[in-house]
């Protein structure tokens, strides 16, 4: 990861938060007649697998809520005023805000590190231009890795389970960043962005290592390396969390809603765990524990709004199907081969007719005489190993699916329990 001038910038944005309101990435939105709580979430804006090591809290948090709410929802709709938002109005190019030596080089390093000429951004605003030239460079790059941010790894599952998503911003306020400077000053940071650029991936580690721990008081030190000038923080800083926090304060009251946002944004007294509580809102930090990761690198799943405990390979999928809850997770054995878990849970009693859900297309299905434990093939050849529970409202269909037989279905199965109703 590279790190300089702007680099700084979007770390600030993730990072930047007071020790003294608590140590998490998770806090609790409550009280103000609110009639169920919410949650806000700090994210990184990163693909970094690292990131993704959740604390035990974090996706019962987000299962129990109905809506999502993250900065901007970028979808088919905003792509025009995305577009037009990245370029300088009138005759202006970057040829015309720099000296020809300072054109020379942002061509040398446009070309060196994201492999295009710089009239490919002849006509785009300066900042963004930087910008886009840090997330194109080397291995790491937007182009090279298609893996998405943790932000966007929330809302792909909050569209899997069927919640409603809101922007807290419009992609044109964001896009309005950009013209809080003029297309000289922005020239200026492009410039700083170039000369300061760095393959050095300290800076990067550091941050990795301060967030996963949570560790906020330390994440402030590379406050002190900003340089940015005033007009541009109060707008990427400022009027964005209050403006954040007036949307929120609406939102909590019409839906149970988990909010992800760049961790930036939550301290501070300009922050929006200070902007809620302002607003009369509880709101506290969630302390995070990991003890549900386990000693054999399985990870036990709490979910609080099925009442249930499971043991899976790793932190599982979910997602919602006309009623129907399906968990799932996989684990890769030594030679490749991959065996899937699933969790299904149907709001139906009925032995006779889950028993025959289970069955359909399915071949050599074989029900043992407790009428629980099956075996089956699906009709690709894999082998099915699977146990049914129930309770007083639902039945549980836990699978176990290899291409060769199930390795692990006894540590499977015999994890899953039913917790008080």
């Amino acid at each position: 990861m590279k790190t300089s001038l702007l680099f700084s910038l979007l770390y600030f944005l993730f990072s930047n938060s007071s020790s003294a309101q608590g140590n998490s990435l998770l806090w609790r939105i409550s009280g103000n007649n609110l009639p169920q709580d919410s949650y806000i979430y700090g994210t990184m804006h990163s693909s970094d697998p690292r990131v993704f090591h959740f604390a035990d809290s974090v996706l019962p948090a987000f299962e129990m809520c109905d809506a999502f709410a993250m900065e901007v929802v970028i979808d088919e709709s905003v792509q025009s005023t995305l577009l037009q938002g990245i370029f300088m109005n009138g005759e202006t190019t970057l040829k015309s805000l720099l000296t020809d030596n300072q054109y020379d080089s942002v061509q040398w390093f446009a070309m060196k590190n994201a492999g295009l000429s710089i009239s490919y951004f002849e006509r785009m605003k300066p900042l963004y231009v930087a910008m886009m030239l840090e997330m194109m460079s080397g291995e790491d790059s937007i182009i090279a890795n298609a893996d998405p941010f943790l932000d966007q790894y929330f809302e792909n599952s909050a569209k899997d389970q069927q919640k409603k998503i809101i922007g807290l911003e419009t992609a044109q306020e964001q896009m309005s960043i950009f013209d809080v400077m003029t297309y000289k000053d922005q020239a200026q940071l492009l410039m700083k962005s170039v000369r300061e650029y760095s393959t050095d991936t300290t800076e990067f580690e550091e941050m990795i290592n301060d967030y996963l721990g949570n560790d906020l008081n330390q994440m402030m030190k590379f406050e002190n390396d900003l340089s940015i000038p005033d007009s541009l923080y109060d707008a990427l800083i400022t009027q964005r969390n209050i403006k954040m926090a007036h949307r929120i304060d609406s939102l909590v009251h019409l839906h149970s809603t988990f909010v992800a946002v760049g961790a930036g944004h939550l301290g501070g007294d300009g922050g929006l765990v200070s902007l809620l509580r302002a607003k009369g809102y509880t709101v506290i930090p969630v302390i995070p524990s990991f003890k549900n990761y386990l000693d054999d690198g399985w990870y036990r799943f709490h979910s609080k709004k099925n009442n249930l405990v499971v043991d899976f390979p790793e932190h599982p999928q979910l997602k919602i199907d006309q009623n129907e809850n399906h968990y799932a997770a996989e684990i890769k054995s030594d030679n490749g081969k991959k065996e899937s878990f699933s969790l299904t849970i149907i709001p139906v009693t009925d032995h006779k007719k889950i028993q025959s859900l289970v069955s359909a297309d399915k071949k050599n299905f074989t029900l043992d005489d407790s009428g629980n434990n099956f075996t089956c093939q699906d009709n690709d050849g894999n082998k099915i190993a699977g146990k049914i529970f129930y309770s007083s409202t639902s039945a549980f269909i836990l699978t176990d699916q290899s291409k060769q037989k199930p390795k692990y279905s006894d540590r499977f199965f015999q994890s899953f329990a039913i917790l008080a109703e």
